[in-house]
């Protein structure tokens, strides 16, 4: 196994950037260094002394295997189980992608500019770990919240979330590319974080997200990145009252494309807006 030289935290801290020093920048380790301190041990790094020898033998079997799993680059969210989302606690393992913070962008986007007292009929599409209908759901209590996905494994961690929050939300298993959905009825919102990577893509995405984080969540084919959008806006038709709104989380390379095939579906009011890093990161349209 291996040790610091000795049992203080600066030594832990040079093991970790010894042993994950080709993976992240250092930044980022003393992140993972201290983020693991105080979800394992509960130790906080700036109320303790860095040379204090306080790391017991017990400390070490503990704190080491997180960063033996981290040296294979396993995400740090999947170590240690779970993820903090827009201030809910949600569990995450390999059956979800770990919820990034642009999606928590997108919940204060729809949040923002809706009405949250009122109890207005919300649908998530592809809701994976179940981060954006718990969100929503936690800041607008009187919403009709559902959501759907293809994965069973994916939608029995989405309802131990929400549990987990004491939030009630109702789950379907759905394939939005199937041919007929006739379980949407009626919604005055529509949203989706749908696979947006291509293909072609791949060789751009960190190594420990290919490796480890389910390509049926991230990657869309070549030959058709819209092909989910198109689908949801077709289901928008049948499902969207008249003034309800679809809100996307969207690769930044297609945004003037289905800003396009929004307008040919008959979607008004459209928009494609910035994320916090400057990038076309959401979409939106209006059903007239």
């Amino acid at each position: 196994m291996l040790l610091p030289r000795e049992n203080t935290l600066r030594s832990l801290r040079d093991l970790y950037r010894d042993i994950l020093g080709s993976m992240y920048e250092v930044e980022e380790i003393d992140a993972l260094w201290k983020y693991s301190l105080e979800d394992k041990l509960n130790i906080k790094v700036e109320q303790t002394k860095l040379e204090q020898p306080i790391l017991t033998e017990s400390n070490l079997n503990t704190i080491i295997p997180v960063l033996e799993r981290l040296a294979t680059g396993e995400p740090y969210q999947y170590i240690i189980g779970q993820v903090e989302f827009y201030g809910c606690q949600l569990k995450v393992d390999k059956r979800v992608l770990i919820p990034r913070p642009e999606t928590e962008e997108l919940c204060e986007l729809v949040l923002r500019e809706n009405d949250t007292s009122k109890p207005l009929n919300v649908i998530d599409l592809g809701t994976g770990s179940g981060c954006i209908p718990i969100a929503l759901k936690s800041k607008a209590p009187s919403w009709n919240v559902s959501a759907v996905d293809v994965s069973e494994e994916a939608l029995s961690l989405a309802t131990e979330n929400a549990t987990r929050n004491n939030l009630k939300i109702t789950f379907h298993q759905l394939d939005l590319l199937a041919p007929y959905l006739s379980s949407l009825v009626s919604y005055n919102l529509i949203i989706s974080n749908p696979p947006y990577i291509a293909q072609k893509e791949a060789a751009e995405i960190h190594e420990n997200v290919l490796v480890h984080e389910p390509h049926l969540a991230l990657f869309i084919a070549d030959e058709d990145p819209l092909l989910f959008y198109r689908k949801m806006l077709d289901l928008g038709q049948q499902s969207l009252e008249k003034g309800g709104k679809c809100y996307f989380e969207i690769n930044e390379k297609y945004g003037p494309e289905l800003a396009e095939l929004m307008a040919q579906k008959g979607y008004s009011d459209i928009r494609i807006i910035k994320d916090l890093s400057g990038k076309d990161r959401f979409a939106y349209c209006v059903w007239r």
